[in-house]
């Protein structure tokens, strides 16, 4: 259903222009964006169902280090001395999360250390996804991402059991499918073409107060105090980055 509603999006944004776009997913930009957010697709979903989500969104936490890394090596970008601090501030606050993942009630019983791996990897795909649109912002991007989607959906499909694909409330899985995802993923690969990836990474660190969070009300799902302390360490560092960010930003032209 995501991978679907990408690919309209995608047509409804272009255009006429969708038909000259076709061609493009074969360069290895767009290909590189496929298998990018195909990993990361899979790689999400895997690390969900093997522990807590906050040790999973908290590992997504790694991809302003990783766009950094990347940014650095690929596209030469400077990166301040203050994208590094937060960095670290926020490596410390997933640390913290990880070490003491097995804490969570009501989280899945399977390997903390797998799933942050797994976590990490998604959060890798996120990176690269954001380096290469940075790097070729030609390249068809929602086109790309609605591919990979439909490849790892077609991977899941027939690698899940036929009894475990029809059983469930299909009100939510309609409303994410359609609206909320491909929404998010549509805004989420647009972001790079015009700011740094590591500036978008950074951002979407909010998801880790906030999906736990959902999380807890939703399935009961709670996070022990230590990851809480972890994860509010890593908010408290963005807000101070943006804040910081925002206040050279408006010092600058002053300064001109």
């Amino acid at each position: 259903l995501i991978g679907c509603s990408v690919f309209v999006l995608w047509l409804l944004l272009e255009g006429r222009a969708a038909i000259r776009q076709f061609p493009q997913l074969f360069s290895w930009p767009a290909i590189i964006i496929v298998v990018a957010n195909g990993g990361n697709t899979l790689a999400f979903n895997f690390a969900a169902v093997e522990t807590s989500i906050t040790v999973v969104v908290t590992a997504l936490a790694t991809a302003p280090l990783l766009a950094a890394g990347l940014s650095f090596l690929i596209l030469r970008e400077p990166t301040p001395l203050r994208t590094w601090i937060a960095i670290a501030m926020t490596m410390l606050g997933v640390l913290i999360v990880i070490f003491n993942g097995d804490g969570a009630q009501q989280a899945p019983q399977g390997n903390v250390w797998l799933g942050g791996g797994l976590g990490v990897l998604s959060a890798f795909g996120i990176a690269v996804m954001f380096v290469v649109t940075r790097r070729h912002p030609e390249t068809p991007v929602l086109l790309a991402c609605a591919t990979g989607i439909l490849l790892s959906g077609a991977f899941a499909l027939f690698g899940a059991p036929a009894g475990d694909l029809v059983p469930g409330n299909w009100v939510p899985v309609i409303l994410m499918g359609l609206v909320i995802m491909p929404l998010s993923w549509a805004l989420l690969t647009l972001a790079p073409r015009y700011t740094s990836p590591t500036n978008v990474s950074l951002f979407m660190l909010l998801e880790m107060v906030l999906g736990p969070f959902w999380v807890w009300v939703g399935v009961g799902e709670r996070p022990s105090i230590e990851m809480i302390g972890g994860a509010a360490l890593v908010l408290l560092t963005l807000i101070a980055f943006f804040l910081s960010a925002a206040r050279d930003a408006a010092a600058a032209p002053k300064a001109d």
